[in-house]
């Protein structure tokens, strides 16, 4: 449905002496209709910055990006503009998402209003109907974003992203903000729509215990890359750096474990990646690993035996 083929994203920074950054490097991903899916990392690592692209928000640098056999890379503005409804990105601060000037109502209204297409009549019809779905009052639409709580206002953004009926959802971070018991509401409401509407989820994460529940498959970035990537990187990991988190999870959040700067420099892809911060690294790991697969998923890494 969904599948982005050798993304590149390279960033441009400093105005005298421009510095070339890669943020995204190769990576090839894949959803289809009705599915869930994961992307893990630390911050910084690429997780946003791909999704994004794969939603239309960023052009690549490089790669090509697919929906429905459809090539958005190759679309003009126009063409991308009549796709776009058909992606809706959760946000992590959901106060970033409406207005704090205008009623739960109105900002769940707004891309309805903005499309021109219903009466405000049937405008009215769906916005009820779509914060019932999200399991929130009717009391709630003449409430103002802090007269919410935190869980009940990501539910509201919820409700708006439905209104346009999208095919993909994006969460990015959505729940990291919120009490555990409010994230696993939340959580539960994505997942009732995506069953009831055949919708493709896309959750970006630091949780990996959020990841292990609701994910088919599960892809881990490090510095731009996807290192690993199956149905069983939980129970099975092979990359060290899969390892280390699912260590670092018992104890803290592999957010407190940030690489300070992730991105790469333009053109630097001198070995593996991971290679500094590696225990097993050897003289092999200076060398470019491909992603290749092994153990019934795919892993970048030499040291792991293919089977």
């Amino acid at each position: 449905m969904l599948k982005g083929e050798n993304l590149i994203k390279v960033y441009s920074s400093g105005i005298i002496s421009p510095v070339e950054k890669t943020a995204v490097d190769g990576v090839n991903i894949e959803i289809g209709e009705g599915e869930t899916i994961a992307i893990v990392g630390e911050s910084g690592c690429g997780k946003t910055t791909l999704a994004k692209m794969l939603m239309g928000q960023i052009e690549p640098t490089g790669g090509e990006v697919y929906f429905s056999g459809r090539k958005l890379t190759a679309m003009k503005r126009r063409e991308l503009r009549s796709l776009r409804t058909s992606f809706q990105l959760i946000p992590q601060h959901p106060d970033d998402a409406v207005d704090p000037r205008w009623t739960i109502g109105r900002s769940v209204a707004e891309p309805l209003a903005i499309a021109g297409k219903m009466s405000r009549e049937e405008i009215e019809d769906v916005v009820d109907g779509q914060i019932a779905e999200v399991g929130l009052g009717g009391e709630l639409k003449e409430r103002y974003p802090h007269q919410v709580s935190g869980g009940e206002l990501q539910r509201a953004v919820i409700a708006r992203a439905m209104t346009l009926e999208p095919k993909v959802i994006i969460s990015d971070e959505a729940t990291s903000m919120l009490d555990v018991s409010v994230q696993a509401h939340v959580m539960s409401v994505l997942k009732n729509l995506r069953e009831k509407r055949g919708l493709s989820l896309i959750i970006i994460t630091h949780d990996l215990g959020l990841a292990r529940a609701v994910a088919k498959r599960t892809y881990v970035m490090f510095a731009g890359e996807v290192v690993e990537e199956g149905a069983d990187v939980f129970e099975n990991p092979l990359h060290p750096y899969t390892r280390s988190l699912l260590e670092a999870m018992e104890y803290s959040d592999i957010e407190d474990t940030v690489i300070e700067e992730c991105e790469v420099p333009a053109g630097e892809h001198v070995g593996c990646r991971y290679y500094g911060r590696c225990s097993e690294r050897t003289d092999e790991c200076r060398k470019k690993q491909a992603l290749r697969d092994c153990n019934g998923h795919k892993v970048r890494c030499i040291n792991v035996d293919e089977h």
